[in-house]
This record gives structure tokens, C-alpha cells and sequence, in this order.
């Protein structure tokens, strides 16, 4: 939505009192109707107020990059998720990954929301200051009240109804990622109606969530007329995706197995884990994604393929309306400049030393030929790395040697990207490029910044790990939804006969090279429980070049973590904030975090 649209919901905000109120949980969760009573019937007495409301609940929705000092939009710190991944590793010494994660010292207390405590903010998620009780709310209210708008065609006044209903599971299911079983809010709650609403456990709440997007569904349209101005809303779709997400992570070892990730009173009471492990999640999580791919490439929506591979990649993740982007959030129409009221603080949290991915990541990319790096027969030069490459590597990591600025990035050390080794937006050898570009202001600053919060990639590849999780081993079926990810990029198919392990750790980094630094690698790496992934070593690379020319390349380790030497499961998930847990309305606290 344009800028405009944002500044009538500013403006609007001032007689919808009953949808900005801070949200209270606990006792008093969502119950301040008094000032819902006064304001009904202005705010649905025309489709136009009615709209303008429910385009506050789309603000509510998650934006993934980093845009100023605000509570919301300050996810850790100014840091990036995959900073908790073997992607990346952070040079940010006073964001949340260094301050919290990295040292160990993430307790439940961190969570407590205190205006003037700015820890408070560098936890990778946050219970109550998120905004998603607020869209909850919004999400409810716009329902309950919708059919009394007198100007608006029934059809019409439906499809708005289910784009609240997807607000609602969206922010549901980000939160059901971070902390399993929730208290489930179905309605508006009147002023004297009972408030005590207690956890509830892992299965029920995937089920609600799964509930309220089939009841979407058939409401919603498949595209959205007029996408320069109204890009970003929900559409089929959207809402298909995101019930194959959440699907496909139900199924996961995380909540779906014979024993819980780790014991206490959360898990006995299946708050995190179902109970038992149930094969049957697989092929829903199938079904629902090759649902919607049959049905998407019905309906206008594809990859982005032009034959232009890096282009083309580029487009996938960065360009509006492009096909292939199911849920597309933004915090504003366009990023400003510095010091500006939203100025998009990603590019220096990445020059400040946010994003340095780390080596271990880079050689997940293999060849242009489809090879990894490891076979004989890829073509892989050691002395000069970054020549035909899986061309995602050159528009997600910043590599010495390509093209950057209209010039040749030089990641040496002297160069003019990394002066000395402790450059901090370099300090592992590599630069972040994704959503970066070229980091001038024609692809940074004053331009369109979406966050890809879903894509149609995604969804083949999740068809292709349930189906392998299904048939116990890749399926043709399953060879063909990878395959066509991989050639949108030029890359040969996967090599045939792997069996089920094998394919699996296939999709699973082929989903880490998709999807770097777009919030998927975290979970990838908690649902199937990767405590390998956590525990391992993570490097960098001292690029030097010599007098005469030659290029010598030095491995070095990256500061330790925590959790490599002290790992627990509990890392899987997060702390309910303790002052929430002490109100005693149900919140039973996650294991580990008591």
C-alpha cells in the first residue's frame, strides 16, 4: 500500500481510539470494548473508515528488515535472525546476537517489556511488543463488525473479512515458530466477560491456525487488481502458502516426534510437542503445497525466469508484484534517508558488522554446473574460489572479485571494502548483498523495500521435503519441484538415487542458498532440532594479496558461542517473558526457561 495509505491511517488513528490502546495481557487481555461501543458506528458506517481500519491491522504484520530505534522494528538489537545460524555470524558488538545469544546470557527477564530498558528489544522475538496481539485484535473486531457496513457489496465485505482472518494467522503462526502452543484468542472479548486464557497445547493451536486460513480460503481472490497501488494484499494464494508453511512445520521433528525436544511442565502438558509423532502431517503438509501449486500456475503466479539467472534472483526476492512473492510486508512505501522517521537502518547494520556470512555458508553454493564443490569434477578452484558459481552466491553474499559499484569488489584485505581485518560490515571475508544491492541509493536508500515474507520457492521445496518424508525418499515428483528451483538459475538437477537422508539434507541447504537471510534458515534449523548446526564450528576467511599479484586465503574461526560448548534444546524455542508467566492466566513457560 502507497505512502498515502499510511498517512490516513495515522490520521484516522485519533478517533479509532479502541484499536490503538496498548494491548494488556493476562487478566486483562483484549478486553477494552467501553471504547469500542462509542467508535463502532463511526468506523463501520462507510467501507471507506472500515477500510482505513483494517489496513491498521496490515501495518501490524512482521517487516523483516531493520528500519529505526522503534520497539517493533528493532528486531535484535539491529541485527539479522540468521545471525543465530551457521549462516552468519555478527561483528554487531551491541546488538542482541552479542549482547544475548552469542555469550549465553538470554534469560526469560530479558523478555519483560521496561520502556527504559533497551534489552528489552534485542531478543529475536517479542511476546507483547510485536504488534501481533494488536492485529489479533483488529484482525477479530474488523469480523465481528464488517456486515454493518451499509456501502460495501456483500462479495466485497467477505473478501475483507478473510484478509482479517489471514492477519490473525500470520501473526499466530509467527508466534507459534517461536514459542509453540498458545493462548488462542477467537473473538472480542467483552468488558465483563472471563479473560483467563490458558496455553494451549502444541497440536491445537497449529489446528486453529490452520482453521482460520481454510475459512479465508474461498473469500480471497487470486490476484489483486490495481497491484501498484494495493500490492501487499492477502490474496488465495497468500493464504494457501502459508497454511503449507505451518503445515510443513507442524509435521517436523520439533512438535512431531516420540519425545519431546526437552521435558518439563510445558511438555508434559503437550504445549510443545503433539503428544506422539504422526506420520499423516507429511502428506497434509504435501497436499496443501502441491495444492497450491497446481492451482498457482493456473492463476498468473510462477518463478521469476527470463533466462537472466542473477537478475532473475534478484527480481524473486526484491521486486513487488513479480508472481512469485505470496506475502509481501513493508513498513513504509519507500526507505528515506538518514535521520528520517523511516530511515531503513538494515544498510548500516550491515556496514556496522550485522552481516558477515560466514565460510561454512559459502560453500554451500556449488558450481554453475550444478556440482558441489566437494566433487572432483565441478571445476571448483580453490586459489580462485568465486569463478562460476551458483550465481545466488553473488546476489546474497558479497565476494571478492565481482562486480560491486561499477567497479571489482575488493574483499582483500586493503582493499577498499575491507581496509584492515577488523572491517566490521566484512569482518568474516564477506560482505551481505541481499536487499543491500549495490548499497547506493538507487537500490537502498529511496527505494522500494518489500520483505518477501513468503515465496512461491518455498513451497516447492517444502512439497519436495514432504513428499521425501512421505514415500521414504524422493519421489519424481519431489526431484522435479527442487529441480525447477535450482534451473531457475541455470543449475543442473540433483543428482538421482539419494536416499531419504540424503535428499533431505539436499532440500534443506537448498532452502538455506534460496532463502539466506529471508528468516527461513532459523527454522529450518529448529524444526528437524540441528543441534549440529548449532554446535559446530563457524569460519571466516583473511584474503591477502601479495606484491606480486597472487592472491593467499587464510581460514580463520569465528568467536565462540555459547551454546557450542553448552548446548541445550531449549535454545529450540523462546522464553515467555517471566512477568507474563507470574500473572498466572495459563502461560506455562517453555522448557529450560523456567
Amino acid at each position: 500500500m502507497k505512502i498515502y495509505q499510511y498517512i490516513i491511517l495515522f490520521c484516522l488513528s485519533s478517533f479509532m481510539l479502541f484499536s490503538c490502546e496498548e494491548l494488556e495481557l493476562g487478566d486483562e487481555a483484549l478486553e477494552n470494548p467501553p471504547t469500542l461501543s462509542v467508535n463502532r458506528d463511526t468506523i463501520f458506517s462507510r467501507l471507506e473508515y472500515a477500510e482505513d481500519y483494517l489496513w491498521e491491522g496490515y501495518s501490524t504484520l512482521p517487516y523483516g528488515l531493520n528500519v529505526n530505534w522503534d520497539k517493533k522494528s528493532n528486531k535484535l538489537g539491529m541485527d539479522v535472525l540468521e545471525s543465530l545460524t551457521d549462516l552468519n555470524h555478527s561483528y554487531l558488538s551491541w546488538a542482541g546476537a552479542n549482547e544475548l545469544y552469542y555469550n549465553g546470557q538470554y534469560t526469560a527477564g530479558f523478555e519483560n517489556y521496561d520502556s527504559d530498558n533497551y534489552i528489552t528489544t534485542k531478543t529475536k522475538f517479542h511476546y507483547t511488543i510485536e504488534e501481533t496481539w494488536e492485529g489479533i485484535r483488529i484482525g477479530w473486531n474488523f469480523i465481528e463488525n464488517a456486515d454493518q457496513i451499509p456501502d460495501g457489496e456483500p462479495e466485497y465485505i467477505d473478501q475483507l473479512k478473510a484478509e482479517a482472518r489471514m492477519i490473525i494467522a500470520l501473526h499466530y503462526s509467527d508466534m507459534y515458530r517461536h514459542y509453540g502452543g498458545l493462548p488462542w484468542v477467537n473473538h472480542v472479548y467483552a468488558a465483563d466477560e472471563d479473560t483467563y486464557l490458558p496455553r494451549s497445547t502444541a497440536r491445537a493451536t497449529l489446528d486453529s491456525i490452520v482453521s482460520v486460513i481454510d475459512k479465508a480460503i474461498p473469500d480471497l481472490p487470486w490476484t489483486i487488481e490495481d497491484g501498484s497501488n494495493w500490492d501487499g494484499r492477502f490474496t488465495k494464494a497468500a493464504a494457501m502458502g502459508l497454511k503449507a508453511r505451518m503445515l510443513l512445520f507442524g509435521a517436523s521433528p520439533l512438535f512431531n516426534d516420540d519425545v519431546p525436544y526437552l521435558d518439563g511442565e510445558a511438555a508434559q502438558q503437550k504445549m510443545v510437542w503433539f503428544g506422539s509423532k504422526d506420520e499423516s502431517l507429511w502428506n497434509d503438509a504435501a497436499e496443501a503445497a502441491e495444492d497450491l501449486i497446481r492451482e498457482a500456475e493456473g492463476h498468473g503466479y510462477g518463478l521469476v525466469n527470463t533466462g537472466k539467472y542473477r537478475q532473475d534472483f534478484q527480481d524473486a526476492y526484491y521486486d513487488r508484484g513479480n508472481g512469485e512473492v505470496l506475502i509481501s510486508t513493508r513498513y513504509s512505501y519507500t526507505s528515506y534517508s538518514y535521520w528520517s522517521q523511516y530511515y531503513y537502518f538494515y544498510q548500516s547494520a550491515g556496514s556496522y558488522g550485522a552481516g558477515c556470512p560466514t565460510q561454512e555458508y559459502i560453500d554451500m553454493f556449488g558450481m554453475s554446473n550444478g556440482l558441489p564443490i566437494t566433487n572432483p569434477s565441478s571445476g571448483y578452484d580453490a586459489n580462485n574460489p568465486f569463478v562460476d558459481r551458483d550465481p545466488r552466491l553473488y546476489e546474497t553474499v558479497l565476494v571478492d572479485g565481482d562486480s560491486y559499484k561499477g567497479r571489482t569488489a575488493e574483499l582483500w584485505i586493503g582493499g577498499r571494502e575491507r581496509k584492515t581485518t577488523n572491517s566490521a560490515g566484512v569482518k568474516s571475508g564477506y560482505g551481505l548483498r541481499k536487499f543491500l544491492l549495490e548499497r547506493n541509493y538507487s537500490t537502498s536508500l529511496y527505494s522500494v523495500v518489500h520483505w518477501p515474507y513468503l515465496r512461491l520457492a518455498e513451497i516447492y521445496l517444502s512439497a519436495a521435503e514432504a513428499l521425501n518424508e512421505v514415500n521414504g525418499g524422493p519421489t519424481a515428483k519431489a526431484y522435479e519441484y527442487v529441480d525447477k528451483v535450482r534451473a531457475r538459475v541455470g543449475l543442473a538437477g540433483l543428482p538421482s538415487g539419494l536416499s531419504q537422508t540424503e535428499f533431505r539434507e539436499a532440500v534443506l541447504e537448498e532452502r538455506a542458498k534460496e532463502f539466506g537471510f529471508e528468516e527461513v534458515r532459523w527454522f529450518d534449523l529448529i524444526r528437524w532440532k540441528r543441534e549440529g548446526d548449532f554446535t559446530k564450528n563457524l569460519h571466516g576467511t583473511n584474503i591477502y594479496k601479495e606484491s606480486d599479484g597472487v592472491y593467499t586465503r587464510e581460514l580463520f574461526d569465528c568467536p565462540s558461542r555459547h551454546w557450542q560448548q553448552f548446548w541445550s534444546p531449549k535454545w529450540y524455542l523462546s522464553a515467555f517473558p517471566s512477568d507474563e508467566v507470574n500473572k498466572e492466566y495459563g502461560l506455562v513457560q517453555n522448557p529450560g526457561w523456567e
